[in-house]
């Protein structure tokens, strides 16, 4: 099931499109980043759809309301923005409160606690804000957006800044969260992050959707080709031509470089036939690697 459907969105500041028509959807319970370079159109997006500004054209759904209902569909969502506004004379109790009194949600005390408990922040409910380090607060924006139980949450850099401890702290929250059936929308700079904890991305270039669908999906579709590093004892200049002539339909690629031969390949199934060939001609290997596809090599590629 899809709990957000977005259909040809469209976003024009003065002359110029930001987002140039972008659809996409986001199926329930699943853990979605949003990636995308500075002036990529991301925030735009993620505006439209949190109700900052309003679409130029398209439409989108969230939980099967239409954006021309905003104001029912801010019933079901939960926002942590990058820089959240937090009131650092307050304890966390009555930071909550505060914000729900804004969003027009009755809470009570035990609903608060409970949405603190969710987060780690059991143990400072009485603290003041201001004496929360970064991580406690970037876990209070967290309460704060689970504020009247949505069925989507919007986290926006929700791990920035953050020290490796804290990082982990609030990737686990956010499994936890997925597990439970909450859907996240999350914005992320740190790629070895989304390849840690998102089920599906969506990079975004120059105001398009330029790829989606799961790391794997992604890996595959930038290049079906497989490199191997072997390293060998002997003549590289032989252990090559050996290669390149036993294998000519299987190489697209091969070269030596001090000790080492690089081997790209249309399959890696053909791996054991180059350690094969390499072996009946008295070549000795010594180490063979195969390198995969980075989500960095996803992001940069064209």
């Amino acid at each position: 099931m899809n709990v957000i459907e977005v259909r040809g969105l469209k976003k024009r500041y003065k002359e110029v499109f930001v987002v140039k028509g972008v659809t996409f959807d986001v199926k329930e319970s699943e853990i979605f980043a949003f990636l995308g370079k500075n002036g990529a159109g991301k925030t735009t997006t993620v505006n439209m759809l949190t109700g900052i500004c309003i679409p130029t054209e398209g439409e989108f759904f969230v939980n099967g309301i239409s954006n021309k209902y905003m104001e029912e569909i801010k019933k079901h969502i939960g926002v942590m923005p990058d820089v959240s506004n937090y009131y650092l004379h307050m304890n966390a109790v009555e930071h909550l409160k505060f914000f729900a009194q804004l969003k027009r949600i009755k809470i009570n005390k035990e609903k608060i606690y409970h949405l603190l408990e969710q987060v780690g922040l059991e143990k400072h409910e009485k603290k003041k804000v201001g004496h929360y380090s970064f991580g406690m607060k970037k876990k209070l924006g967290v309460a704060q957006a689970l504020i009247g139980e949505p069925k989507v949450i919007f986290l926006d850099e929700p791990t920035s800044g953050l020290d490796p401890e804290s990082a982990l702290s609030i990737q686990s929250l956010i499994k936890e969260l997925s597990s439970k059936g909450l859907t996240i929308f999350m914005t992320s700079h740190n790629l070895h992050e989304v390849e840690r904890i998102y089920n599906r991305l969506a990079i975004m270039e120059n105001g398009l959707i330029s790829k989606i669908g799961t790391i794997e999906e992604l890996k595959k579709r930038g290049g079906s080709y497989v490199e191997i590093e072997i390293k060998i004892k002997g003549d590289d200049y032989y252990a090559v031509q050996c290669l390149k002539k036993a294998m000519q339909n299987d190489i697209v690629d091969v070269y030596t470089d001090g000790g080492y031969i690089h081997c790209s390949l249309y399959h890696e199934d053909t791996i054991p036939s180059c350690v094969k060939v390499l072996c009946e001609n008295g070549v000795s290997i010594y180490q063979l690697s195969v390198k995969t596809r980075s989500i960095e090599d996803v992001f940069f590629s064209q």
